[in-house]
Formats: structure tokens, C-alpha cells, sequence
């Protein structure tokens, strides 16, 4: 593989890692509103059940896809875990509004 061949693939990730990130903003603005929501009917921020059938559903996708399981599931958890946080923060704000 020469270096215009590496160059080439590396655009191309970095194409991928972009649209990636992009669809993250989209993913946190929607769970943004899902915050709200739960906020305002006083739910609790974290839905063990939803999480477990959501883990369920990523191990079937990651084999789907030809990806390892444990990645696709570290990548949602911490996805998860940001957006617990901002859940929490969410409602305490309208607690306080």
C-alpha cells in the first residue's frame, strides 16, 4: 500500500468519523427532548428494562454488522452514561423552574 493509497483511506475515515459525530449531535438532541419529557412527568432518569432490551438490540446489530459485541456495547454505555447525566441535570433544572 503506497501513501497515496493510506492518504486516500484515511480520508475517507475521517469522512465516516465526521458523519459519525454528526449523527451523535442528532442522537443527544433528541434524548435531550426524551429528558424533558421525563423531567416534566417526574421519571426517573435512568429505564433499566429500556437499557436491557437496548443492549439486546446493539449485540444484534454489532453481529449484524460484523463488529464485536463488547465494542458496540462500551460505545452505547458510555453514550448512555452522558445522557443519564444530562437526564439529571434536566431535572433539576425544571425542579427548580
Amino acid at each position: 500500500m503506497g501513501d497515496s493509497e493510506l492518504a486516500v483511506l484515511r480520508v475517507e475515515i475521517d469522512k465516516i468519523d465526521a458523519h459519525i459525530v454528526e449523527l451523535l449531535a442528532q442522537r443527544f438532541d433528541i434524548t435531550n427532548q426524551v429528558g424533558v419529557l421525563k423531567a416534566q412527568k417526574k421519571l426517573s432518569a435512568i429505564d433499566p428494562e429500556r437499557e436491557a432490551r437496548q443492549a439486546q438490540r446493539y449485540a444484534e446489530l454489532a453481529n449484524e454488522f460484523g463488529v464485536k459485541p463488547a465494542v458496540v456495547q462500551n460505545l452505547f454505555r458510555s453514550i448512555i452514561d452522558e445522557v443519564v447525566i444530562n437526564h439529571r441535570a434536566i431535572a433539576v433544572q425544571t425542579a427548580f423552574q
